[in-house]
């Protein structure tokens, strides 16, 4: 091996450089990984945000289903959503509003 003081320079710029090439190398793939993990977490955010409203839609269809055969919760609906009166009955509105 050639003791030139010239060719130890040489080799260690190239060392330095190889050692900076990995440590480029190395943050891209830290970044690439930390990114692909916060769009997992937002997608697990946003999946649990969309389980819940599914939970709560299915708790109300559920009220609903055990609720379907109850006489006087079908009178309710019918009353309040589709605005059904009994024969005879009449039925003020205030106009106020």
């Amino acid at each position: 091996m050639n003791n030139n003081p010239r060719t130890k320079k040489l080799i260690r710029v190239a060392m330095i450089g190889v050692c900076i090439v990995v440590l480029i190398v190395f943050a891209f793939a830290i970044g690439k990984r930390l990114k692909t993990k916060r769009e997992q977490e937002n997608r697990i955010s946003s999946m649990s945000q969309t389980v819940s409203e599914i939970e709560e839609q299915n708790s109300r269809i559920q009220e609903t289903i055990d609720n379907g055969d109850n006489e006087s919760y079908i009178e309710q609906v019918a009353r309040e959503d589709y605005n059904y009166v009994k024969p005879e009955e009449r039925v003020y509105y205030d106009s106020d509003d």
